[in-house]
């Protein structure tokens, strides 16, 4: 059976569970950020590959995974266990631009078509970051940003990465572990 991804190769045979790609390994004891079995891409193992394809020595960065949606839409997972700090943001920033680029390349379409079809969201722990005056936010401003934000109908996006949207995705969000699972996981292991 054909599935959504079987199109390009270094998808289909880099397939893996949500709940895989949100491992978080870098802490004393292994620990996930989601419990979901939903299919992804781990775009880790495509960034790999990619390299490995391309003879180069230097390993891209990329993000955790890569949905695709029933209806044709991509989003960009990636996932932060630990506090963000500027430096842990940088590295989200370079992830999104090799990610882009390996992806526009695999897929051979233009940032245009990411613009209008690939969707980038950052899932991170709430309790290790309430706030952060590391990248000029404190708890009240999220607070408020979120209140307002959600009165108006619209997203409130953290870390700065508001800038990516329209620029390079249609649509950027930040969600705690719990929001992920409200927003996203419910809704696409429903639909899909």
């Amino acid at each position: 059976m054909e599935t959504r991804y079987d199109k390009f190769e270094f998808f289909k045979n880099s397939l893996s569970s949500l709940k895989e790609t949100s491992k978080d390994s870098d802490s004393k004891e292994i620990s996930y950020m989601t419990e979901s079995d939903l299919q992804v891409v781990n775009f880790d193992k495509v960034k790999e590959k990619y390299a490995k394809k391309l003879g180069v020595s230097e390993t891209p960065c990329s993000n955790d995974a890569l949905y695709l949606s029933e209806a044709g839409n991509y989003y960009f997972i990636e996932f932060k266990n630990g506090k963000i700090q500027s430096n842990v943001i940088y590295n989200v920033y370079n992830k999104i631009y090799d990610s882009l680029l390996i992806f526009t390349d695999i897929v051979d379409e233009r940032v245009s078509f990411c613009r209008n079809n690939v969707n980038f969201i950052l899932v991170y722990n709430e309790e290790k970051n309430p706030n952060n005056t590391d990248v000029k936010e404190d708890k009240s401003r999220v607070a408020i940003g979120k209140h307002f934000m959600k009165k108006g109908g619209k997203r409130f996006v953290r870390f700065n990465l508001e800038k990516f949207e329209k620029l390079y995705f249609h649509a950027v969000y930040t969600y705690t572990e719990s929001e992920f699972e409200q927003e996203f996981v419910q809704k696409y292991s429903i639909n899909d």
